[in-house]
């Protein structure tokens, strides 16, 4: 820690240390000064503890994983946050955003089911990457370029005099200076332009202008649609939520499986297709199910990772 962190208190010094555990790059030293840093006051745990109160709350963390900082082979124990601050262990996340921006440089990046990370590139534009999301990057003298395999991503792209073109499959874009929200899913892809202004390539040779504000979805065989979405509700899932507005529980459950391995299932059309409103977490299946069944005419049953959604009637 700094001496100028020092100065600020600890409720400064305990978001640090939060971003600091849960960097990529954590190492035993971090988690020895934790620990110290812990002990040297009861002003710092209560901060800490605070801290991760929020972390939680806003999505930053969906679970706690563990590990004995003696054992030499990792073995993940579920504890609270009182043993965390107790300096029982390393904190450790398996999913979440997390803190930070890393440094990036050309090539492959990803993410697993759950995970949210990250990146500056190399030319200095701002990625974020959402769950199994997958992205290459490389950057020439003349042009920079970014392939969208899979997922989705929030992309602030920096001035550059070079073009920065998006591959996304069958169609591409290219912008200058913009920020966009970009997702791909199988032969589907929509784009929407945050701020600034990209442009879409049309066959045969021609292009397409989406301005700031508005979003184009792309399905191989079908027409373009352009419309202009809440941006809030599009960006929520940058703070670990859903937001929904009169969609369709089918709908919210193939967002939400995106995010889990426990599967939620509709069990018929009916049920698939009723519509609701809110802002769910995303990450916790069962805890959207049994909150939707105090709203909806449904019931819910789990098997396992298997969460099935039946109507009541």
């Amino acid at each position: 820690m700094t001496s100028r962190s020092k100065l600020e208190g600890p409720d400064r010094q305990a978001a640090e240390w939060l971003a600091r555990l849960h960097a990529d790059d954590r190492a035993h030293d971090d988690e020895e000064a934790f620990r110290s840093w812990l002990k040297a006051d009861r002003a710092n745990e209560r901060s800490f503890e605070n801290a991760s109160e929020i972390w939680t709350a806003v999505g930053g963390l969906r679970e706690e994983h563990l590990q004995q900082l003696q054992n030499a082979r990792p073995a993940p124990v579920r504890m609270s946050r009182r043993a965390v601050v107790a300096g029982g262990g390393a904190l450790f996340v398996t999913a979440g955003v997390t803190a930070g921006w890393q440094s990036a440089y050309a090539g492959v990046y990803s993410t697993g089911v759950g995970e949210q990370r990250r990146f500056v590139l190399e030319d200095g534009s701002r990625a974020m990457l959402d769950t199994a999301t997958l992205i290459r990057f490389r950057s020439k003298s003349d042009i920079r370029m970014l392939s969208l395999e899979a997922g989705r991503i929030d992309l602030d792209i920096a001035a550059d005099s070079r073009p920065f073109v998006i591959d996304m499959g069958e169609r591409q874009a290219t912008v200058t200076s913009a920020r966009l929200d970009v997702q791909r899913t199988g032969k589907s892809v929509a784009l929407t332009a945050v701020s600034g202004v990209a442009r879409i390539n049309t066959s045969p040779g021609g292009s397409l202008a989406v301005p700031s504000g508005s979003r184009i979805a792309m399905v191989a065989g079908d027409k373009d649609k352009l419309d202009r979405p809440e941006l809030e509700d599009l960006m929520a899932w940058q703070s670990g939520r859903l937001a929904l507005r009169d969609d369709t529980l089918s709908y919210a459950i193939a967002e939400m499986n995106r995010y889990s391995r426990r599967t939620l299932v509709a069990a018929d059309p009916k049920v698939a297709g009723l519509r609701f409103s809110g802002v769910y977490r995303l990450g916790d299946p069962e805890a959207f199910a049994r909150s939707l069944a105090l709203l909806l005419p449904i019931r819910v049953e789990v098997a396992g990772d298997l969460i099935r959604i039946e109507g009541t009637g």
